[in-house]
């Protein structure tokens, strides 16, 4: 550059009265560039951290095949996640084995561990899931305490309830000897075991044909009269 430049410049440049207020002034200028910069990356950051979407999943073994796990809600602190699962046992017949019971989530939440709380267990046995079961849902009040809520389960529609219609159910003769089946069962048990088995009503019991009547959700005639025990199923018609 010439001196003609050199000298352009200088006339265009803010004048200082000596070198240490310009020093002052360019690290102030870079001061307020780290400033911005910073500010500007903390947002992002922060935008990103909104953003983020994680899995929460809960698996829990339950007594039977009937029992399912809910996740309704989970919540955020600064180092881990909180979620709140609901137990519950579907009405009817079952598999009879021990069986796992699962569910999972999206949240907007970083990914972070997770504990769980767990409502509705009724067993006695212990589970090994390193979970917290509670009895009653006030006692989520202290662990929850200042959590941020991250995800809201939408509430279950309310089921509409099948209709119960009284049906008369007559057992074979042979599965009786003496009053009492194979397995020990007299008439009234076997009639109560299927009725709790199927949903149904509880039984009165009707010896003199050697059955019962009930009433049953039209859903589950079939597998009553699917049961091996049963010689024929028919509606009470003076219900």
């Amino acid at each position: 550059m010439s001196c003609s430049s050199w000298a352009g410049f200088l006339s265009l440049s803010p004048t200082f009265e000596n070198s240490s207020e310009f020093v002052l002034n360019l690290m102030e200028s870079i001061k307020n560039i780290f400033t911005i910069l910073a500010f500007g990356y903390g947002s992002l950051a922060g935008n990103l951290a909104l953003a983020q979407e994680s899995t929460v999943s809960v698996r829990l073994m339950v007594p039977d095949g009937g029992w399912k796990i809910r996740i309704d809600q989970v919540y955020q602190t600064s180092t881990h996640l909180l979620a709140v699962s609901m137990l519950e046992r579907s009405p009817g017949p079952a598999i009879q084995v021990i069986s796992q019971a699962k569910d999972s989530v999206k949240v907007k939440a970083p990914k972070l561990p997770v504990r769980h709380l767990i409502l509705g267990k009724t067993w006695n046995w212990p589970n090994k899931e390193p979970f917290t079961f509670l009895s009653d849902p006030k006692e989520l009040s202290k662990p929850i305490a200042g959590a941020k809520l991250v995800f809201q389960a939408q509430a279950k529609p309310v089921p509409k309830i099948p209709a119960m219609v009284n049906y008369i159910v007559v057992y074979k003769k042979e599965v009786f000897t003496d009053g009492k089946t194979k397995q020990g069962e007299t008439l009234q048990e076997l009639a109560k075991r299927h009725c709790k088995e199927l949903g149904a009503s509880p039984p009165s019991v009707l010896r003199i044909i050697n059955g019962f009547a009930a009433k049953f959700h039209a859903a589950n005639v079939p597998k009553l009269k699917a049961l091996p025990e049963v010689k024929y199923v028919e509606m009470d018609q003076g219900f």
